[in-house]
């Protein structure tokens, strides 16, 4: 439970550099009286402020600082938690926000939400809605339970039961599922790759097998092939060897004949120039009487003697040409005869030289087959990935993909019990008919004769005493004032019984100038005058119906513009 013993304030609201100390848990029922902006309700305001850091009403932080002086705004508020005492403080301009335990300050982490949340989770175990529903009734700001949604309602019975750590562990496996159901895809996805990084490679060393078994049948017949073409080409140059055996002389032969058809051209020419010569000489003296030389006169007997001899000449040179002519016929005949057997060799011989180039080529081809048959026989290297390495992996991806699907399957089971229709559910409908039958009690304590229930899903089941069906909206405010009342003190009685969100401060803030009848609120004042372990504190205007009715009252008025308490 938590008790709240003292709060001081200064420069906060319309208090000024004085502080305002007030004692929470020194009396049953304190009754706070005053004018209007006098600070009655800035007490509460302190408190939820040095609580939660925000005002009950809507008022921004910077707004909380006393309007004359601007500055130094502190609140400081002390309470209990069992055995262990606590220190709140918390300012603006200069910010501040500190938390002693047992006198020892907690040192803050770096994000303040954190320092808010250690506070609220784990030293009050109460929110700022839960706050507003067990501690004050009636601020500005305060909204029934009955005007809340159902998701709101459902949070602050779930706060009182203490059955929020539901909420917050279902939230948890909501995110691990998430995280174990993207975990669990990302596997899957990694072993379909390693299937297929397996089969690709199972394929490539089939195909790799198959392809050397190809080559090496390819090579093989291309070898055969080279073989049986070098034994064909030498047969070929075999053939040919014989062949130019043949024509053995026909250079030697095509030599002589040309040479006799040289010299018997050579000797016909000079025959042919003789004869020339003759026929020049003869017409010499056949035009000429005198020596164009000497010029001596050239007689007819001397012509004569010459013109016979000459034609012994002419008829020696004829003879000669004739012969020479003959054989010169003959031996061009033996020189083409001898040239063509020679045209004959020299094409053998090229044919023979083409082989001979070919022979060598095909030796070289045969020694490459040889060679890439020899690498192919060679142990085959390892393929590109490491097939055992990739079967290790699969095996350690599908252990991982048992452990994740074992875990989202206790995950889902998890969420399943951690949703509002499982354990949380369960817990609720244990306690439903506790809060209905508080809730009946209180309203039966302030003469409000209804039968109210609430359900499972938190919607407001109202009956008359003749079983007339109501909705909250239909009742009067002064009836919805009981209404509140009622829920008010059952879900303080819930802390209680919980211990889990219970206070002793109870704020009900103009509850009484309202609403409220004269009988009802006799009824009330009765009832929280019966209240165990509780602080009530009224803030009221009917100062005079209500200043006998409580054990304490302060008085709260402006003093040179700051509220003060009147002593």
């Amino acid at each position: 439970m938590i008790t709240f013993t003292k709060i001081r304030y200064k420069n906060f609201l319309a208090s000024g550099d004085v502080p305002i100390e007030l004692e929470l848990n020194r009396h049953d029922s304190t009754l706070i009286v005053g004018k209007n902006g006098a600070g009655k309700s800035t007490m509460t305001e302190a408190i939820c402020f040095a609580l939660f850091g925000r005002a009950l009403r809507n008022i921004n932080k910077p707004a909380l600082i006393n309007s004359i002086n601007k500055r130094e705004a502190l609140v400081e508020l002390w309470l209990t938690v069992g055995q262990t005492q606590y220190h709140i403080r918390r300012g603006i301009k200069p910010a501040l926000f500190e938390i002693y335990t047992d006198g020892v300050l907690i040192p803050a982490p770096a994000s303040l939400a954190d320092y808010q949340s250690l506070l609220e989770t784990t030293i009050l175990k109460i929110n700022y809605k839960s706050f507003m529903q067990i501690v004050v009734l009636g601020s500005a700001s305060f909204v029934p339970f009955m005007r809340l949604a159902p998701a709101a309602r459902r949070e602050i019975i779930e706060d009182l039961l203490d059955i929020e750590i539901f909420s917050s562990m279902g939230a948890l496996a909501k995110n691990e599922l998430s995280e174990t159901k993207t975990a669990g895809d990302q596997l899957a996805l990694q072993s379909a790759l390693l299937d297929e990084q397996i089969r690709m490679a199972h394929t490539f060393t089939t195909q790799l097998a198959g392809e050397r078994e190809n080559k090496l049948v390819v090579i093989d017949a291309a070898t055969e092939s080279t073989k049986s073409q070098i034994d064909v080409l030498r047969a070929q140059q075999a053939v040919l060897t014989e062949q130019l055996n043949a024509y053995a002389t026909s250079s030697a032969d095509y030599q002589s004949s040309s040479a006799k058809l040289l010299e018997y051209s050579t000797t016909h020419r000079s025959i042919v120039a003789r004869e020339k010569k003759l026929e020049k000489e003869r017409l010499f003296y056949t035009t000429h009487d005198e020596c164009p030389t000497c010029e001596q006169s050239i007689t007819d007997t001397f012509k004569n003697t010459r013109f016979e001899l000459l034609s012994e000449k002419d008829a020696a040179t004829h003879t000669a040409l004739a012969q020479c002519q003959t054989l010169i016929d003959k031996y061009q005949v033996q020189t083409n005869v001898k040239y063509e057997r020679l045209e004959e060799a020299d094409n053998i011989r090229a044919q023979y030289n083409l082989i001979d180039v070919q022979v060598p080529i095909h030796i070289r081809r045969l020694r490459e087959l040889s060679h890439e048959r020899d690498l192919i026989v060679q142990p085959a290297p390892a393929t590109p990935v490491d097939m055992e390495s990739l079967q290790l992996r699969q095996r350690d991806i599908r252990t991982q993909q048992e452990s994740v699907s074992t875990r989202r399957s206790i995950l889902d089971t998890a969420f399943v019990l951690l949703k509002d229709s499982g354990i949380k559910a369960r817990v609720i409908k244990h306690y439903l008919p506790i809060i209905n039958k508080h809730i009946n009690y209180y309203l039966t304590a302030m003469d409000f004769p209804i039968h109210f229930t609430l359900d499972e899903e938190f919607k407001e089941q109202i009956q008359s005493r003749h079983r007339d069906e109501f909705s909250y909206e239909s009742f009067s405010e002064g009836e919805k004032k009981r209404i509140d009342l009622a829920l008010l003190l059952t879900w303080r009685a819930i802390a209680r019984l919980k211990n889990s969100a219970a206070c002793n401060v109870l704020v009900l803030d103009e509850v009484f100038d309202s609403s409220l009848d004269v009988n009802g609120t006799e009824e009330f004042l009765k009832i929280i005058h019966t209240l165990e372990h509780a602080n009530v504190f009224v803030i009221s205007h009917k100062t005079d119906s209500l200043i006998d009715k409580f054990h304490h009252v302060i008085t709260f008025e402006k003093q040179r513009g700051f509220s003060a308490i009147k002593v």
